[in-house]
């Protein structure tokens, strides 16, 4: 290859790299920073802020490399007598008009979308501004009775802002109600068997809670955990039924609890 041929396939290379798509894709990370930290407010769920702002840091830095990298080729370019500058018409090959860039996720659509994933049902959101504590009610209401398309309704029109919020109304009362039922604090080695004795509840209004997402949820419960992972729409889906699975089951007094341990074998 003559110098003018690689100058040329150099050129191409440079005006090809993806500056556009990294600012696309920051806008896009703003947007869903925006959002995120509208449903933080007043909300003890871990809703990924941190997270995301690790991925445009990220983004900076690759940004930084690309950069570098086509600052490189301009030296080099200019090192071998081309000089820089974009790459001659016939160099690039034809890659016809420029993709549109991608739209912004609505953050309202995905609830939608994967709420009725999870709970195993279809329709579309009817918008509502309600109050966390009422949602929470009305989702205890819809548990308590079994009525799986009240409790996925209530859910998704609800939409994210409200929804977030939900885990950080659940989890005390979880661990509350574990701690009656076992006659004391629950720990992490009391997660698996209340898994297994609310599991089946919880997946009776939301089938895509898996058995390892209600553990996640009992531990993040009642062991004070930092959250259940990066699915804020599965965690908010998750507490309410849990509490209301949890409701059901029997109470042990503390007293019964003593009786119990004298009453144990001694070695």
């Amino acid at each position: 290859m003559d110098v003018a041929a690689l100058a040329g396939s150099l050129k191409a290379l440079a005006a090809d790299l993806p500056f556009p798509a990294f600012d696309t894709a920051d806008r896009h990370f703003e947007a869903a920073q925006s959002e995120l930290a509208e449903a933080a407010r007043e909300s003890n769920a871990e809703v990924g802020l941190h997270k995301l702002g690790s991925a445009r840091e990220r983004l900076d830095a690759a940004r930084t490399r690309l950069a570098e990298a086509s600052e490189a080729v301009d030296d080099y370019l200019a090192a071998i007598g081309a000089g820089s500058g974009p790459a001659p018409a016939q160099a690039a090959p034809d890659r016809g008009a420029p993709a549109a860039a991608p739209p912004l996720v609505d953050p309202r659509q995905w609830w939608t979308d994967r709420v009725n994933e999870l709970c195993d049902r279809a329709g579309d959101a009817e918008p509502e501004k309600v109050p966390p504590t009422r949602l929470f009610n009305d989702l205890l209401k819809a548990a308590g009775e079994g009525n799986a398309d009240a409790y996925c309704k209530r859910l998704r029109d609800a939409g994210p802002e409200t929804g977030v919020k939900l885990p950080g109304l659940a989890w005390p009362l979880v661990r509350s109600l574990a701690a009656e039922h076992l006659g004391r604090n629950p720990n992490a080695s009391d997660v698996p068997v209340l898994r297994d004795k609310c599991v089946a509840k919880v997946r009776a209004l939301v089938p895509g809670a898996e058995p390892l997402h209600v553990a996640e949820a009992l531990a993040s419960a009642c062991t004070l955990g930092a959250g259940t992972g990066d699915d804020a729409a599965r965690t908010a889906a998750i507490g309410p039924v849990l509490v209301a699975a949890m409701h059901r089951l029997p109470r042990q007094r503390p007293q019964d609890a003593h009786e119990t341990t004298e009453r144990r074998p001694r070695t």
